[in-house]
Formats: C-alpha cells, sequence, structure tokens
C-alpha cells in the first residue's frame, strides 16, 4: 500500500522554501495518529522544508525511517507546444507562470516517477509525502485518465491521506482519496 500524504500547511510569508506553519504541525500529528495502526516502516519525502518536516513528524510518531528523494519534488505538469491541445485554451495562460525549476514538460518526469515508486514499493506499507500537483499526476496516471485531468483532481488539502493498493491483478487503485483528518478543538 503506497499512501501519498500532501505536506502539512505552510507557514506564511514570501520565503521560497517555507516549513510548516503551527497549524500544519498540528495537520500532520493527526494525520500521524491515523497511520500510527499502519505497519509503515519508510517514509519517502521531497526535498522541499515542509515535506521534510512533514516526514520528520510522522517518523517521530510511525518509528519509520524517512528518506529524502528527487521523485517527489515538487513539479507541475505542463505541456510541451505539440501537446498544447491536450489542454483547454483557458488553462494555457496558467503555465506561462509556472517557475522554470518546476516544469515538467507533459508530465514526462513524474510519470516516470510513478512508475519507478509503484514498481519498487508496491508490496510493502510506505508513506510518500510531496506536493497537491504531484500527488494529482499519480493518481492520474493510476486512472489512466486523459492528460489534463490532474487539473481537475483536488484540491489535495494540506496533510491529506490518498492510499494506493492493488487489486487482484496488481494493478494499481485508489482505495482512498484526499482523506481529511480532523483536528482536535
Amino acid at each position: 500500500m503506497i499512501h501519498l500524504v500532501r505536506h502539512g500547511e505552510a507557514a506564511g510569508g514570501d520565503q521560497a522554501d517555507p516549513g510548516l506553519s503551527d497549524l500544519g504541525r498540528r495537520q500532520v500529528h493527526a494525520l500521524a495518529n491515523r497511520l500510527a495502526f499502519r505497519p509503515v516502516r519508510q517514509i519517502l519525502h521531497g526535498p522541499s522544508r515542509r515535506t521534510s518536516e512533514t516526514a520528520c513528524i510522522l517518523t517521530e510518531i510511525l518509528g519509520a525511517g524517512a528518506t529524502p528523494s528527487e521523485l517527489l519534488a515538487d513539479r507541475t505538469p505542463v505541456p510541451s507546444p505539440e501537446r498544447r491541445g491536450d489542454y483547454p485554451t483557458h488553462r494555457w495562460e496558467w503555465f506561462e507562470d509556472v517557475p522554470e525549476a518546476e516544469r515538467d514538460p507533459d508530465g514526462t518526469a513524474l510519470t516516470d516517477a510513478w512508475h519507478k515508486l509503484w514498481f519498487e514499493h508496491h508490496d510493502e506499507e510506505i508513506v510518500l509525502v510531496s506536493h497537491a500537483f504531484v500527488i494529482s499526476w499519480f493518481v492520474r496516471q493510476v486512472l489512466n485518465a486523459p492528460t489534463a485531468t490532474w487539473m481537475r483532481i483536488g484540491p489535495i488539502g494540506n496533510a491529506t491521506l490518498t492510499s494506493i493498493g492493488p487489486n487482484i491483478a496488481g494493478e494499481p487503485v485508489v482505495e482512498t482519496f484526499n482523506a481529511e483528518v480532523v483536528l482536535p478543538i
């Protein structure tokens, strides 16, 4: 079972790589408590500060090891000029504002990342901590949905849980999607 987790709420401000806010830490603690009875032994997380801090909190509660992975870096699938037609024209302008460092033409890197992660980890219980667009793309891959579908999946909330496991034929299926954890008052 692969558990996809979006990082907790980021701290405000103009930081390029913010950590978690107080609310974000509480969100992740609540999510960790939900996962506490699962046999999770490994947590992979993206290189950003908020995914690292999320993984750190999960590690403390789950007792699992955490490892950074570039496969879970913050990426945005953007269409190459040849593939713009895969998206509605009203989305084209939005793509122009995607920072160069986050651009993943045609989602190629994310597709490769998903296939590698599924192949290596589908038979174990693992948590992958990343970002909303990454999780949306992975879910789109599992559903074998049209390219632009990732933009209509969600919104993926902070510290939410999406679980993907194999069906009887060994194919990935979405078992839980974007499940929020209720915070104690």
